[in-house]
């Protein structure tokens, strides 16, 4: 493992801290950390040694995102994770899906999620939430990032330096789900002991990251800099859960690198898993209860089974010469179950190159649709030319059946290029961490949907739905409910701590509660309605929830409660009013929203009179 250079660390230094990235992936997870002191790419230190036996090195920047609790495992005295999980253990593996589990499917999700989850892959153990597994697992890696640093630094520098650390999500993630890892990454200790009150807990997004590397190897720092002002590079960060696209335009390259995000991204949960979980549907057709009954410890994640197609899997594409690998799995068939897919004297499954490509073609389908569908909105937007480079990171990145196809399909004109660079998996985790460092950033972003709250306006005769009214009991005019102000578009262009505010005037009779919500929307369709109950005049894939076999139309929906606390508030500052013997008062103030914070999430303020009242905060949990 390398160390810190000299100069990045200096015991007793006040204006020093260390950056920390975390990419917490579905299937692995790998670690970075550098100086502040730092400059370049080639100081960024990625974490090669975890704890546990580890046969195959060429996952050794990264450590599987898996965790075996002692009371689920008999023979062992103490929880283990990562590479100490061995082959027939009970584990929980992809929990990280799990904490995006309440965001409808869209077109390019895999439906066969909520057959994993019944299956018991995506399992949890009785008691515990994802957040709990999630924050469980988490808690492993900090421990083990700060042992790691002990080992350069001694105990009184690592005390009084600061950490910031930055995680990465997916740029598809809902605003629950990343709040959902905020709380997991807390409990575990990020950013929360009280013997460190400097450290710092950031966000960034998966895509954005991997191209903060891209442009800064290929910018800056990359042989005869290929990489210029003007370049359209579209990021498609393929990992184990999801694909994230997004597209960036090249603004400059020097003296440093500065680039926009050119429209709003795409993707779907259609990573890498989503090709095993085809493996398990094709193993339950050929053998039915055979393979259905066995334990999760014999054909889950980190399973020998597993493990073996984990090899197959990475390595098809490389070579077309092999006819059948054969995984070791022991079953019992039933009669009338075909042998020639079954070796029962050496319990080995055999899987025929036919068969993969089956497993593999409709994953990778919706990554080339999901690029596709990139490249066209771009070229309707900027012209045909924009796009000149596809970037492939993230783990199912490194696929070489993956990169084929779609060098195949987009790189035989000659007018864009397919790279992926010397080491896909680490390009996020070491992009994450140059954020930290040299604050590279996009000079604006593009919103992902629309954000907004419901009010009340004057009721509109003739138009409005006579259901919908009420009367104002404060001012007595007759007024329309569930009207949105939507504070900012889909697709709208932002920079970093952008701000919007919206009026909320409201109603408060003397001896309620002084704690109120107010519901916070979003919608992510291009057009956003007028009202929070219209599902719009037409529907596409994007806007349907699906639920087993039932598919529902999604409108608005609620991302959750922004609350404030005006109990330390002067009440006379606002206009009161006796009746029917009680004071009412007319609460008036803006909810102001930062979309652009620098941390990579929503934050909100009331304010009234031109100064912040109460307390406030967003509770994504009421969704």
């Amino acid at each position: 493992m390398s160390s810190f250079p000299d100069p990045l660390l200096v015991a007793g230094a006040t204006d020093r801290k260390i950056i920390v990235a975390i990419d917490y992936g579905t299937t692995y997870t790998g670690v970075s950390y550098v100086g502040s002191k730092a400059s370049e790419l080639k100081d960024i230190t990625v974490i090669d040694g975890w704890p546990g036996s580890r046969q195959n090195t060429s996952y050794v920047l990264k450590v599987p995102s898996r965790i075996a609790y002692a009371a689920e495992n008999e023979r062992t005295i103490a929880d283990l994770w990562g590479f100490q999980v061995q082959p027939g253990m009970s584990a929980c593996s992809w929990t990280k899906l799990l904490l995006d589990e309440n965001t409808p499917l869209t077109e390019f999700d895999d439906r066969s999620l909520d057959e994993a989850s019944g299956a018991g892959i995506l399992r949890l153990p009785a008691g515990k939430t994802a957040v709990d597994v999630v924050a469980d697992y988490l808690t492993y890696i900090y421990k083990h990032i700060m042992y790691t640093l002990a080992r350069h630094m001694t105990p009184p520098d690592l005390a009084i330096t600061p950490i910031e650390f930055w995680f990465t999500v997916p740029a598809i993630w809902s605003d629950q789900a990343k709040d959902a890892t905020r709380t997991a990454a807390r409990r575990a200790g990020f950013a929360s002991s009280r013997d460190r009150p400097c450290d710092r807990l950031f966000f960034i997004s998966e895509p954005e990251a991997a191209a903060i590397t891209a442009l800064k190897k290929d910018g800056i720092e990359g042989v005869g800099a290929s990489v210029k002002a003007g370049d359209g590079v579209l990021v498609c960060d393929c990992g184990g859960g999801t694909v994230d696209i997004t597209t960036y335009v090249v603004e400059k390259v020097l003296p440093a690198v500065k680039f926009h995000e050119l429209l709003t991204g795409i993707g779907g949960k259609c990573g890498s898993t989503a090709i095993d979980r085809n493996l398990y549907k094709l193993m339950s057709h050929r053998f039915g209860r055979a393979f259905d009954n066995l334990p999760t410890s014999v054909r889950g994640p980190g399973s020998k089974f597993m493990n073996a197609f984990e090899n197959v899997k990475r390595d098809f594409g490389i070579s077309s010469s092999f006819s059948v690998e054969e995984l070791p799995l022991s079953m019992t068939l039933t009669n009338g179950t075909p042998t020639e897919y079954y070796d029962a004297e050496e319990r080995l499954v055999k899987i025929t190159s036919g068969d993969l490509s089956a497993l593999f073609d409709p994953v990778v389908n919706k990554v080339i649709t999901l690029i596709q569908r990139q490249i066209t909105d771009a070229r309707n937007l900027r012209g045909r030319g924009i796009i000149n480079r596809i970037i492939l990171v993230g783990g199912f990145g490194n696929s070489e059946y993956l990169q084929k196809a779609i060098k195949s399909t987009f790189a035989t004109t000659g007018e864009i290029a397919v790279t992926n660079p010397t080491d896909p998996q680490a390009a996020i985790v070491q992009g994450a961490a140059l954020r930290g460092l040299d604050g590279i950033r996009p000079s604006t972003k593009r919103c992902r949907r629309h954000y907004g709250f419901d009010w009340g306006i004057p009721f509109r005769e003739g138009y409005n739905n006579e259901k919908d009214s009420y009367i104002n009991a404060f001012d007595g005019i007759k007024r329309v409910s569930g009207i949105m102000k939507w504070m900012i578009a889909r697709g709208e262009s932002y920079a970093e701590n952008y701000k919007q505010t919206a009026y909320i005037s409201r109603n408060h009779w003397s001896g309620d509660s002084l704690r109120k919500t107010s519901n916070f929307y979003a919608y992510d369709e291009v057009l956003a309605p007028e009202r929070k109950d219209a599902l719009g005049m037409s529907c596409s894939l994007g806007q349907i929830m699906f639920k087993s076999d039932h598919a529902i139309l999604k409108g608005v929906y609620r991302v959750g409660r922004i609350i404030v606390d005006f109990s330390q508030v002067d009440l006379s500052r606002f206009a009161a009013k006796e009746m029917d013997g009680h004071k009412i008062y007319n609460l008036e103030y803006n909810i102001r929203v930062t979309f652009g914070a620098r941390d990579g999430l929503l934050k909100c303020e009331a304010i009234s009179q031109g100064k912040t009242i109460g307390k406030t905060s967003i509770d994504f949990t009421a969704n």
